[in-house]
């Protein structure tokens, strides 16, 4: 230990040194961030590519707790006659192949008074979409996913069109109604004037580029540090 701190004492560089191992830790930090997020989403695509099978079910099973999991690919048997489009809200800040929009959530109910709520797709700024489309296009296809955490952030603001988040309690509150514990994202015949969501999408951002491109700038600065302070030198 003495030898260590007299070794400190001799830097030619300590700043650089003490400076330099500081932002080499915080870069091993991002690296294993990055792959953590890597490992994170490789078992959410998984996940969904191991649940291709179509589920016929009712909007009664929806309120089943124990019957699905997230990502189930489902299909809804009920007759189109005996659904009512009952709201719609545009959730905001959503990006389709580079162009700003919203996603269309639509709350649907049956004459049973069974709720369920839809994630119909991207639409454009301008909300081009036909609302109705549904009853031209009467195909419930889709995926069940978790809803939102209210996090830190903007809260969504009662009797507004506009959502921040699909928060199943905000929703729950604003209309009245019970939800089940999942909503629905669709897949197929999202309707005139939306873009079904590709769901992998989100989850296929480069992580694992970026824990090797963050692991290599540490590894240089970490060179760096050394050579400036004569700890380590190359052979002639």
């Amino acid at each position: 230990r003495k030898y260590f701190l007299e070794m400190l004492e001799k830097l030619p560089h300590k700043n650089l040194f003490y400076f330099g191992f500081i932002v080499v830790f915080v870069f091993i930090g991002l690296s294993y961030w990055q792959l953590t997020r890597y490992q994170q989403d490789k078992l959410i695509i998984d996940s969904i590519d191991s649940k291709d099978f179509i589920n016929e079910i009712s909007v009664s099973d929806l309120y089943d707790l124990n019957k699905f999991e997230e990502f189930t690919k489902i299909q809804l048997t009920e007759n189109l006659e005996n659904i009512d489009l009952v709201r719609t809200w545009y959730l905001r800040s959503r990006v389709h192949n580079g162009e700003n929009g919203y996603h269309l959530v639509s709350l649907y109910g049956t004459e049973l008074e069974e709720y369920f709520l839809v994630n119909n797709g991207w639409v454009p700024l301008n909300k081009n979409a036909d609302k109705t489309f549904l009853y031209k296009n009467p195909n419930f296809k889709g995926r069940l996913l978790n809803y939102d955490i209210q996090g830190v952030g903007q809260d969504d603001i009662p009797d507004s069109e506009y959502l921040f988040r699909i928060d199943k309690s905000f929703i729950e509150s604003e209309t009245g109604v019970v939800l089940p514990e999942f909503y629905i994202v669709l897949i197929d015949d999202c309707g005139s004037g939306v873009e079904c969501i590709n769901l992998e999408e989100p989850y296929d951002a480069p992580h694992l580029s970026y824990a090797f491109q963050w692991a290599f700038f540490a590894l240089c600065l970490t060179i760096v540090v050394l050579r400036r302070n004569n700890l380590i030198t190359w052979k002639k």
